[in-house]
């Protein structure tokens, strides 16, 4: 395997005859200050172009300052509202004097990453959390080493999942200063539940993942117990986000066929969208009606979503409100640190 060359300073000056002097100076830009000719300029980038030569930014910035130094770490699989998040962060940063410093981080590895931006030097870290981590990522978040390194700079964790684990660890990241920017997913899966009740619709096919969540809380715990009957099914994307979402949902439907032969179920509920269309099609194919003979929820609402043949409901992230308190926070961290909680829009077709 090739190795990476990077020629230092000092091999530089060694190639042209020259100081290191000169060539930090022509780095630095400010080597008309330092009296150095036009021909030495021209001939000293000349060499640098010959041989590749680039210069260490990363040494730059810990002797020159900067507007800010950002530290942004995409930690688990990006995926759904937070891609979305980092396309927009893509468009921010394009128009910022802000330097950027990214990292991609798999699940266990949150505190490694840490630490590898930190020897960078960043000024402020942005944690952009997966949907997609095991438990939303309450085990990495845990960890009393990454508590200790996070109380050294200012940082933000987009994505945070309020209502997932114990309240304990929300305390415990106000009391490191961190500013969490999240959603309440118990607040629209109650406003769901309390619509099935009234509707009468308590026979459901859900999502393990989805049922733990609603596990976490006393209110729709109790819900639950009210409906007829609440069977889960395994994550259709768990270990496959590689592949294609509405073709995980026709899977599913068709995993699903034995237990709608057998009993009635009112309503499906999925993780996604594409997922909740996929089953949809299968679903008519074999002469379910989609909206008559069983009901479907999905999440997300994507820009898709009115174009694709079968109507659904789906539960919408407020992306642009999340976002936006990102974008106020990187332009002005405050003292107060403070938790960011939105809520979720129910769809209903």
């Amino acid at each position: 395997m090739m190795q990476a060359r990077y020629y230092s300073t000092s091999d530089l000056a060694k190639k042209t005859g020259t100081s290191r002097q000169v060539i930090s100076a022509i780095i630095n830009d400010n080597w008309k200050q330092k009296r150095i000719s036009q021909a030495t300029y021209d001939r000293i980038t000349q060499a640098m172009d010959e041989i590749g030569f680039v210069p260490n930014r990363t040494a730059i910035s810990l002797r020159k300052k900067k507007q800010g130094r950002v530290g942004l770490l995409c930690h688990g699989p990006l995926y759904s509202h937070t891609l979305s998040a980092l396309e927009k962060l893509n468009h921010y940063f394009l128009g910022s004097d802000q330097t950027l410093q990214m990292h991609v981080s798999a699940e266990g590895s949150l505190t490694d990453a840490i630490r590898e931006l930190m020897g960078h030097r960043v000024d402020t870290i942005v944690i952009l959390l997966s949907p997609m981590l095991d438990n939303f990522g309450v085990k990495d978040l845990g960890n009393e080493t990454l508590h200790k390194l996070l109380r050294v700079v200012p940082h933000i964790i987009y994505n945070f999942p309020f209502d997932i684990p114990d309240q304990k660890l929300e305390t415990k990241f106000l009391s490191l200063g961190s500013h969490l920017i999240g959603f309440s997913r118990n607040h629209v899966y109650l406003a769901f539940l309390r619509y099935l009740q009234e509707q009468n619709l308590t026979r459901i096919l859900i999502d393990e993942k989805i049922f733990a969540l609603l596990e976490h809380s006393p209110q729709t715990t109790e819900i639950c117990k009210l409906l007829a009957r609440m069977q889960s099914y395994p994550n259709p994307q768990s270990g496959k986000l590689n592949e294609n979402i509405f073709r995980l949902g026709e899977q599913l439907a068709l995993d699903l066929l034995p237990y709608l032969t057998k009993e009635k179920f009112d309503y499906l509920i999925t993780s996604s969208d594409g997922i909740a269309q996929g089953a949809a099609a299968v679903f008519e194919q074999r002469g379910i009606r989609v909206g008559k003979d069983i009901h479907i929820l999905g999440f997300d609402k994507i820009d898709s979503l009115k174009y694709l043949k079968h109507e659904i409901a789906t539960v919408e992230v407020p992306v642009d409100k999340m976002f936006t308190k990102l974008i106020e926070l990187l332009e002005g961290i405050p003292l107060e640190n403070k938790a960011y909680r939105s809520h979720p829009k129910l769809h209903l077709p």
